[in-house]
């Protein structure tokens, strides 16, 4: 009879004694409150910053609405403003606008991320984790590498950009000093898709300067596309092996931009208080700038409120849409639009398959992405309506619509009446704001837990349609 030997195989455990798992779970909480509580904190100290009277060229206190609004503005990158910017804010005013236009640009998990790297630490699987889920990084593992790629993606555009404005205002005969703190604050606020300006006038001076306004117009396209989708084309070596991600991005991208720019030229061409100010060789450039501003960025080169109404409804949709997932941008982003146009298409085709380039699109994920546009579509009318209540009639809808989705888009774009609203109509503007930032990525997050299915499946019914 042969003995049995015992098999010893080698099994490698890890243990994190750092915390016990009930106090590490107080402290990490979910991913959203983690990402609100860091947007909320720059909020707190940009408020509070801007109610001095160091940051006035007045030298007077601001009103805590004003400061409050104005911080809420620049961190969530929308561009909606209550006292002109330029006017009311010095340099320091100024700065620490721009400052929290970086940060609610970029995002506080990399912002987290990067001081983490610099003190030699790496991230914690739950915070690459989060990364993951707010900026798209393909993969945990690469997470961290990935934020610093953002960072990277971010300074190149950001440093061109400055490199090439200063030249275009110093060739618009403002001062090489002046030119260089313009050419940085609108660089960073184009790129992060804010829309704040520091020229007293918006872009509206430079309607016919395509050297000022095509810079900003492709700053604004690369913060709305995003890092991950450029970064794919370096790491593809042709283009069929793009994700289908990031197919959708480009071409969602390029046609809003083209169908926007022919709309625009087409219902704006002899309205002299837009492309009518300008020559008619200048309209397409001018009408460019204004189809790209949407993807979500508030300058505007022409005076939004004196657009035609078929125009401003154009430009909610393009605010509705915003840009990619993963970006600097707003709205239910061209992705989840891209879904739906393909849900739509299969639907009508009579298929169970919903295909784009090739590729089937999971069904969780269309329920996801009408979810996601429903959401937005309640929310836009439900601002607007809360708006109208508060104007008294005083306010035409379509201008109430228009403020509303840009609210809630994290556009800027305005008609003017934002600073004619009531305390209580600009805290509803500000809640519109906040919930444009993070209720997407709180949706997301939710809808992307793992949950128990149910071992039972109820018996189908049909319903009517139509």
């Amino acid at each position: 009879m042969t003995s049995r030997r015992p098999i010893r195989r080698r099994v490698n455990v890890t243990f994190d004694l750092s915390l016990p798992a009930p106090q590490r779970a107080n402290i990490l909480g979910s991913g959203w409150t983690q990402i609100a509580a860091g947007f909320g904190l720059v909020i707190l100290i940009g408020t509070v910053l801007l109610m001095l009277p160091i940051t006035t060229k007045s030298g007077s206190a601001t009103h805590p609405l004003d400061a409050l609004f104005t911080a809420v503005s620049a961190t969530c990158v929308t561009g909606l403003v209550v006292v002109e910017t330029q006017e009311h804010w010095n340099f320091f005013g100024e700065l620490v606008i721009l400052v929290m236009i970086q940060i609610g640009g970029l995002g506080y998990m990399v912002g987290t991320s990067i001081l983490l790297w610099m003190l030699g630490r790496r991230l914690s699987v739950r915070g690459q984790f989060l990364l993951r889920q707010y900026y798209g990084a393909p993969t945990v593992g690469e997470a961290a590498h990935f934020a610093r790629n953002v960072i990277a993606y971010a300074a190149i555009f950001e440093v061109v950009g400055v490199v090439v404005l200063w030249f275009a205002f110093v060739e618009a005969d403002v001062s090489p000093g002046e030119s260089a703190w313009w050419a940085l604050f609108h660089s960073v606020s184009a790129f992060n898709n804010a829309g704040f300006a520091v020229t007293g006038a918006d872009m509206i001076p430079y309607a016919g300067d395509p050297f000022v306004l095509m810079p900003i117009a492709f700053l604004v396209i690369a913060g709305s596309v995003g890092a991950i989708p450029v970064l794919s084309l370096t790491h593809r070596r042709t283009l069929r092996a793009l994700s289908l991600d990031t197919k959708l991005i480009f071409v969602t991208t390029a046609g809003l931009l083209v169908v926007g720019c022919v709309y625009i030229l087409l219902a704006e061409w002899t309205n002299p208080e837009t492309l009518g100010r300008v020559s008619s060789g200048d309209r397409p450039v001018l009408a460019f700038f204004q189809s790209a501003m949407p993807r979500t960025a508030g300058f505007s080169a022409v005076d939004a409120g004196a657009m035609s109404d078929e125009t401003k409804f154009l430009q909610v949709g393009l605010m509705f849409i915003g840009g990619a997932a993963g970006s600097t941008a707003g709205g239910i982003k061209v992705g989840t639009f891209s879904i739906l146009l393909i849900a739509i298409v299969a639907t009508l085709r009579g298929s169970d398959d919903m295909v784009g380039f090739g590729r089937r699109v999971p069904a969780m994920v269309i329920r996801q992405a009408l979810t996601l546009g429903l959401l937005m579509v309640a929310a836009t009318f439900g601002l607007a309506t809360i708006l109208l209540i508060i104007g008294g009639g005083e306010f035409v809808f379509i201008d109430v619509l228009y403020e509303a989705q840009s609210a809630l888009s994290t556009v800027g774009l305005s008609g003017g009446i934002t600073a004619e609203f009531n305390e209580v109509g600009r805290l509803a503007i500000v809640a519109g704001m906040i919930l444009g930032r993070f209720g997407p990525l709180i949706l997301v997050l939710e809808m992307t837990k793992r949950r128990p299915k149910g071992h039972i499946r109820l018996p189908e019914d049909s319903i009517r349609i139509g």
